[in-house]
Formats: structure tokens, sequence, C-alpha cells
């Protein structure tokens, strides 16, 4: 008796400990993929493939909501749409204080897809280099915080990519930031529309 007895006891030890394994694990997920997830997603334009997080800053969020109301509007005013999806751009990737890790990287829902992999894989290797990894959110590392973007000159044009000519704009666009640590200004961007969907394709 005191044998089975004693199996008893551990299969019930072992359901015991499967349920405060299973409790905590699932606790430990619901608050990372939820409310504590920094990356939790609060909008998403599907159509577009655009998203704003939780972490995103003020200036991002701003932008983003006026972004969302001139893709509502019929019809689409796509110079306004241009300036609104540079002035994204340019936040998301210059902005690196609101990013968790350095494979974090800003912009790439705003790109043309072929672009995307080859983007990520440079910005990797230079300006996102050194950021730390932030899930606790205690990073004291010094990062360039975007606080104000403007486009100053956006003018149309005739891109051609892959031996196909699209309709493009080209935004001249610059910026300032929370604290001078030597990055960059300003940028010229090349925006190509596609499909009624506008992609940043170059910047220089």
């Amino acid at each position: 008796m005191s044998k089975k007895q004693d199996v008893r006891n551990i299969i019930l030890f072992v359901l015991v400990g499967l349920v405060i394994f299973g409790i905590v694990g699932y606790k430990a997920y619901n608050d990372f993929f939820n409310s504590d997830s920094p990356s939790k997603k609060l909008v998403s334009l599907d159509l577009y493939g655009y998203t704003l997080s939780k972490n995103d800053t003020d200036l991002y969020k701003d932008n983003f909501k006026a972004l969302e109301k001139t893709l509502s509007e019929t019809p689409i005013n796509y110079d306004d749409y241009a300036k609104l999806l540079s002035k994204l751009f340019i936040i998301d990737v210059f902005n690196l204080n609101n990013k968790i890790s350095s494979t974090d990287i800003g912009g790439l829902e705003f790109l043309y897809k072929p672009l995307k992999e080859n983007f990520k894989e440079n910005m990797g290797n230079t300006l996102y280099k050194h950021v730390q990894v932030n899930l606790d959110g205690k990073r004291t590392q010094n990062l360039p915080e975007v606080t104000s973007v403007e486009v100053t000159d956006l003018f149309p044009t005739k891109y051609t990519y892959n031996k196909k000519e699209y309709e493009a704009y080209i935004a001249t666009v610059k910026w300032e930031y929370k604290q001078d640590l030597g990055y960059e200004k300003n940028m010229k961007l090349t925006l190509i529309k596609d499909n009624n969907i506008i992609y940043i394709v170059k910047g220089e």
C-alpha cells in the first residue's frame, strides 16, 4: 500500500506542478504579448501593412493618425500621403530610443518589399549596430530621439525599377533630435506609387 501511495503522491505532485507551470506560463505569455509588450499593436491598416505600436513615440503616433485620416478620404490626396509616409519613415528609422534591440529595425513597413531584407541587413550593421537590448525597460544607453520632422520639398516625377516605370515622388526631409548626438538630419527620399500604394525605394 505504501508503494501505491507513493505513486499517487508522485502523480499528484506532477499534476500540481504542471498546473502551476501552466498558470505561470500563461501569465508570462499574456503579460509579454499583451498589456506589457512594447510592440503591442494599437492600430493596423491591413490594406497597406502599416501598424501603430505601443512603444511608438507621440510624434510618430500623431503623424500615423494623420496618415490614417488621409487614407480614409475619397479620393486620396497622394501628395499628402507621400509627405506623411516620408515623415513616418524618418521618425521610425532614426528614433532609436524606443527600439528594444539592434534587430528592431524601423521603417521596414514603408519600403518596397524587394528592398526590405537588404535594408534590414544594412541598418543592423550600421545605424542599429550598437543598440543595446531593452526588454526590461532599464536601458541607460543614450540614443537619438526624433522630436520634429518636416518635408521641405516634394515634387512628382517618374522612376524606373526593374525595367518598369512608376509614378514617383522625390521628398526632401529634415528633422531634429531631442539631443544632437551627431546623427543625420536631412535626406532625399524617392517614393513610387504601385497599385495605389506608396513605397520608399531610395534614400540619399
